[in-house]
């Protein structure tokens, strides 16, 4: 894909930029500041980009581990362009992250080291990965971390902890989340034991040199607040999850062209794009809520509510990005809403597909008292705005896990504008050119006039 046309500012903030018909939205980025992604309809008005908050740069240490039986084949090069590279139109984890945190969060190479582990031949099953890790981490005892521990783990606050921010060990071969093959690893994170010190854990991640981008971010927001966010699936053909709508459930392959499990290589059109994660997953999950000023919240104190939602994928301007209704049915449970467009990284598709319900109004609702340590529960139920919809054709995601594409609501044709959830009821009334939407959302039996609380 040849690079889209860049230009910068003058000192009065013009630009002058050539644009194709076909050209919808604009990213603005300058280091330290906001990302936004702004819709070409809006250009006309003044922008104004701020501080990002809670600004920083991780870096982060890579361990290439062969085996005598198998070495790997991508060169270190290559692998710096899927993991570290901030190019345009690059799918990598730097740029993801940076989208995703909206400018926050700036990822780089602290170093890469090549190991070879004599000790584990094929067969190597996924029980083998907590040795594995332990040996690696065994070899690392004595190194200085320096800059690569600039942040709190746990937090994300600009502590250094002791523990390298992130340290990635990349084996040989394919993935077994998109190969099948037991005798290929699955992509995982967990946090390993130092062994000369057992009570210090190092947040881990291992994955095949040929994983995905999505499975990589995946593991990552595990690691980054110590698996503090969950999985959001729950098991295989279970449609009543966060679907394509969020990172930690099947979103995380987003941008899947073609089915060919058995034939790498796989990270050129398979899960290329994942999907932003929803509201919750990013303002209050993700390092136990560092970024929670990313994204604008609404918290709904009354019976109904009408105004103006802006798009989840921009950076914050004083519209709610995230609307969130207390479910009076359970005690620390809500409805969360959000607006997704197919900006950036959510712009990704699955086998080309796009229709009614595919962006637009997404209603989730949440249980934070699922979130566990051990097997997923669901803390996380999107509510379908086309239930009766049949499940989509190959190419679709592994393990048979429902998708829930067509889950927006949305006016036009086919589109479903209006929902119920218990006492929750909702309407879309309006749409505008910024991809803005107005909608009222209400609970039935609720008194008081729609007192609210905006937090940035």
């Amino acid at each position: 894909m040849p690079p889209p046309p860049i230009a910068t500012t003058d000192g009065n903030g013009d630009f002058t930029l050539q644009l194709e018909a076909s050209d919808d939205v604009l990213v603005f980025e300058k280091s330290g500041w906001e990302r936004d992604l702004v819709p070409v309809s809006v250009l006309g008005r003044p922008l104004a980009l701020r501080r990002a908050p809670q600004h920083r740069l991780e870096k982060a240490l890579v361990v290439r581990l062969d085996f005598p039986d198998e070495s790997s084949r991508v060169s270190d090069d290559e692998l710096r362009s899927r993991l570290f590279y901030r190019q345009p139109n690059v799918a990598s984890v730097a740029n993801y992250l940076y989208e995703v945190s909206k400018g926050s969060l700036e990822l780089e190479e602290g170093a890469i080291l090549h190991l070879t582990d004599p000790g584990h031949l094929k067969p190597r099953p996924d029980e083998l990965l907590s040795d594995i890790s332990h040996w690696v981490l065994t070899q690392m005892k004595g190194l200085k971390l320096g800059d690569l521990d600039a942040v709190n783990n746990r937090t994300g606050l600009p502590q250094p902890d002791g523990k390298p921010d992130h340290l990635w060990i990349i084996t040989p071969g394919g993935a077994q989340t998109i190969s099948h093959d037991p005798a290929q690893f699955t992509p995982t994170s967990f946090l390993q034991a130092l062994p000369w010190n057992h009570q210090l854990k190092w947040p881990v991640l291992i994955f095949p040199e040929e994983t995905p981008l999505g499975n990589i971010v995946h593991e990552t927001f595990h690691a980054m607040g110590e698996h503090h966010v969950d999985d959001l699936y729950v098991s295989s053909g279970d449609p009543d999850t966060a679907g394509i709508w969020d990172l930690m459930d099947v979103g995380m392959y987003r941008g899947w062209d073609s089915y060919h499990p058995q034939s790498g290589p796989w990270f050129s059109d398979t899960a290329y794009s994942p999907s932003q994660p929803m509201g919750w997953t990013r303002a209050e999950l993700w390092y136990h809520g560092c970024f929670r000023e990313t994204v604008s919240t609404l918290v709904l104190q009354g019976s109904t509510w009408t105004g103006w939602l802006e798009p989840l994928e921009r950076a914050p301007h004083g519209l709610p990005q995230r609307v969130v209704v207390p479910d009076p049915r359970n005690r620390g449970s809500f409805w969360e809403f959000n607006v997704r467009r197919p900006w950036g990284f959510d712009r990704g598709r699955v086998g080309g597909r796009w229709g009614p319900g595919y962006e637009g109004l997404i209603i989730a609702r949440v249980d934070p008292s699922l979130l566990t340590d051990d097997e997923p529960q669901g803390p996380v139920h999107v509510l379908d705005a086309h239930p009766g919809s049949p499940r989509p054709p190959a190419p679709c995601f592994p393990n048979g896990r429902w998708q829930l594409d067509d889950a927006a609501y949305n006016l036009g044709r086919g589109e479903t504008a209006r929902g119920q959830d218990g006492p929750l009821f909702w309407q879309v009334l309006t749409v505008d050119q910024a991809g803005r939407m107005q909608v009222r959302i209400g609970l039935k039996g609720a008194t008081g006039a729609g007192a609210k609380a905006l937090r940035r």
